[in-house]
């Protein structure tokens, strides 16, 4: 039986000058050695003001080690606190507006020290990777920052990854000019500090939120239920600040009256901290106010958790709020919240505040082992003050790695990307008349090389260098969002950083298997499809500059796979009423676009289209947010159907503030499980062989939806150009069409 060491008695106190640098301890007076004499001292934010320098002091005895476990730019260091005179001390260089966390331990022999440093080089300490430690783990690392994990680690529980114009699909189309990128600017190393939390934390270590942490092995403790639930006023006021409220409680929470309400129950490990992450559209963060919060599981019933984030409504229309709960390093939510709130104009008072009927309660699941072990990208995205704020996470195996990247003018810096593709496009169709095989080899070049620039531009270095290195085994990549659809990630290619050496292979993430899912949206693995609740529409267009040949070959494909032929829809009433009473799978194979005259937004076009339709000859996105289930009623719905939209620009939304938009988000807010969309103009014999190639693999090799996928992409690719990349695929990989 081993003696654990008598606690060390020690006074910890860290600062600089009171102009430039900001701290703040939280001691832990009553804190016990554990197994191999580790004691957990103080924990401390130190916040940069002007920038300049902290100390770290420990006054004790001489019969210990001292180290301060230091959680700064991303990185968790370990630094001995040498001796000087009375005192164990260490300084740090904080930059202006640097926000440091740091953790103050003692040992109770030289040797224990140095395991428990090894322990930190390796991702230990609570940090992921590395032997576990019974030590309390360092503060949680600042917004956007996550701790660094052994960088060649892998993790497998079973082994390692293995790896429009005439002729296309759009109709009434105009290719920009290609707007010149704005400037990417790199987010802060770390934001503002956070707003104290507002009861009173009991002594221990303090995270946001107030409580102490409790202790737990690396492989995390059985998980337990707890209620979720996020408030805002049912109404604001353009340019008036209000709170956003987000509980945690492990009892049932009262609703707050005259608020906008969701709540959600979920599984969490109660030895693990809790990231609580907000992502905004038409609203902006007061000054001060993080986007994500680190806090834990509350210590008992009687002490729910409240945090609260100051929140700035930014013009009239509708704001809305994107709430996810995850327990790092998983980067896939255990839950997720959607509040949205209407704003009103500056000089409207709201009305007076009354029990708001839009409540949903879900149940959130742990996210499955097969889907939380595959390689992840997360893209969160903040919509504020005219500027788009990406914080994209990366995570393969235990390795995290985040970067985040402002876009002053997204749309402009989309629509760039969107008419580089129809450039190249155009030179594709003209140049293979002469030299398909050139023309094909060109393609490919110039869309890698467009890939390559977005990686470069979006993803940052490390995200891009962690991609690279494990390029060969990558497989079935999963893209988890907020709400960012409108950013073709699909081309993106995989890029060597600094001495990585180039690999003349192709690396999209749309032949990866990049998948994608939208936070709040369901993900179902069974698709049960009734033949008999199956509509697939090849409009038979009046027009005959707008018929296309080959699209009803996949509604012929289609029915012969079910053995039944599927109902039509001759008009936009039509699909109306389809959709209203209920559908398994809607295949649409015809026209899209995007409108620019009033009403904006896509639409899909029947057989009596024209330029200038009056609206009896399309269906539109607005059509279907008016057909579909509310979402306060998605969890309710009997089924989560199948859509494939086989047109061109369907496939992605127009970045916005106040409102979402496009058939995607329609759909998929919706209740629709799966939804597949074309980003770009693709061309129609192409296109025919992906879908045929898709419902082969799903309704007779009953192949998963990843599967399918790829092997419809490779029978696209072999035609050269850019239409094997254009399907956007909204499913859970492992999903599959299950006829009946």
């Amino acid at each position: 039986m081993a003696l654990i060491p008598d606690a060390p008695r020690a006074v910890v106190d860290v600062a600089g000058d009171a102009d430039a640098v900001a701290a703040h301890v939280q001691p832990h007076p009553d804190a016990a050695p554990d197994h191999r004499g580790i004691t957990t001292l103080a924990d401390a934010t130190v916040r940069g003001l002007t920038g300049g320098t902290v100390t770290v002091r420990v006054r004790g005895s001489d019969h210990f080690r001292y180290a301060a476990i230091v959680v700064q730019g991303g990185r968790t260091r370990f630094l001995p606190l040498a001796p000087r005179e009375d005192v164990f001390a260490v300084e740090l260089a904080v930059e202006a507006g640097e926000v440091i966390h740091l953790t103050v331990v003692a040992g109770a022999s030289e040797g224990a020290m140095s395991r428990l440093e090894a322990d930190v080089d390796s991702g230990g300490m609570g940090m992921g990777g590395g032997p576990e430690s019974a030590a309390e783990p360092p503060p949680p690392p600042a917004m956007h920052e996550v701790p660094e994990f052994a960088p060649d680690e892998e993790f497998a529980p079973d082994g390692e990854f293995e790896g429009g114009g005439i002729g296309g699909r759009g109709v009434g189309s105009r290719s920009p000019g290609l707007a010149p990128p704005p400037d990417l600017l790199p987010a802060p190393s770390a934001p503002p500090a956070p707003a104290p939390p507002a009861m009173a934390p009991p002594p221990g270590r303090t995270v946001s939120g107030g409580g102490t942490a409790p202790a737990g092995s690396l492989d995390g403790a059985e998980p337990v239920p707890a209620f979720v639930d996020a408030e805002v006023p049912a109404q604001v006021v353009e340019g008036v600040a209000f709170d956003a409220v987000v509980r945690l409680s492990l009892t049932e929470l009262a609703p707050t009256r005259g608020t906008s309400r969701k709540k959600a129950t979920a599984r969490f490990d109660p030895s693990r901290d809790i990231e609580v992450g907000v992502q905004l559209r038409g609203f902006a963060f007061a000054d001060g106010t993080p986007a994500v919060v680190t806090t834990t599981l509350p210590s008992s019933a009687d002490e729910p958790r409240r945090l609260v984030f100051r929140l700035v409504p930014e013009e009239p229309g509708r704001g809305h709020i994107t709430v996810t709960f995850t327990q790092p390093p998983g980067v896939t939510p255990l839950a997720v919240l959607a509040v949205s709130a209407a704003i009103l104009p500056a000089d409207e008072a709201p009305d007076d505040p009354a029990p708001d009927p839009r409540l949903v309660e879900s149940s959130v699941a742990v996210p499955p082992r097969e889907i939380a072990d595959l390689p992840t990208i997360a893209v969160d995205e903040t919509i504020s003050r005219g500027r788009s704020e990406l914080a994209i996470t990366a995570k393969i195996g235990r390795t995290v790695k985040r970067h985040v990247v402002r876009l002053d003018d997204k749309p402009a810096y989309v629509e760039g990307v969107y008419a580089e593709l129809a450039r190249i496009r155009r030179e594709f169709v003209a140049e293979a008349e002469d030299d398909p095989d050139e023309a094909a080899e060109t393609v490919r070049r110039e869309v890698r090389s467009l890939g390559a620039r977005i990686a470069e531009e979006l993803l940052g270095d490390e995200i891009n260098e962690l991609l690279w290195r494990k390029r060969r085994r990558l497989s079935q990549v999963v893209l988890q969002t907020s709400g960012e659809l409108d950013i073709p990630w699909e081309i993106v290619h995989l890029v060597p950083v600094g001495t990585q050496r180039p690999d003349p292979d192709r690396y999209f993430l749309g032949d990866l298997g990049l998948m994608r899912w939208m936070y709040g949206t369901p993900r179902p693995t069974v698709v049960p499809v009734d033949a008999g609740r199956v509509l697939a529409i090849a409009p038979e267009y009046v027009n005959p500059d707008y018929r296309l040949p080959r699209a009803g070959e996949e509604v012929s494909a289609l029915g012969t796979l079910l053995a039944t032929a599927p109902r039509s829809a001759s008009d936009p009433a039509q699909l109306r009423e389809a959709i209203t009473g209920g559908f398994d799978l809607l295949h649409f194979a015809g026209h899209g676009r995007w409108r620019d005259a009033a009403p904006l937004g896509q639409e899909i076009a029947f057989a009596t289209w024209s330029e200038d339709d009056d609206g009896s000859g399309a269906y539109t996105d607005s059509d279907a947010r008016r057909d579909l289930p509310e979402p306060d009623d998605v969890q309710a719905a009997a089924s989560a159907p199948f859509v494939f939209l086989s047109a061109c620009d369907v496939g992605r939304l127009r970045s916005g503030a106040t409102g979402l938009g496009g058939f995607a988000e329609a759909f998929l807010r919706g209740g629709v499980g799966v939804f597949i969309g074309c980003s770009w103009a693709v061309r129609d014999d192409v296109t025919a062989a992906f879908v045929r190639t898709f419902y082969e693999q799903t309704l007779r090799e009953h192949a998963t939806l990843g599967e399918a996928v790829l092997a419809a992409r490779r029978a696209a690719r072999e035609a050269g150009d850019l239409t094997s990349l254009a399907f956007t695929v909204f499913a859970d990989p492992r999903a599959r069409l299950e006829p009946r």
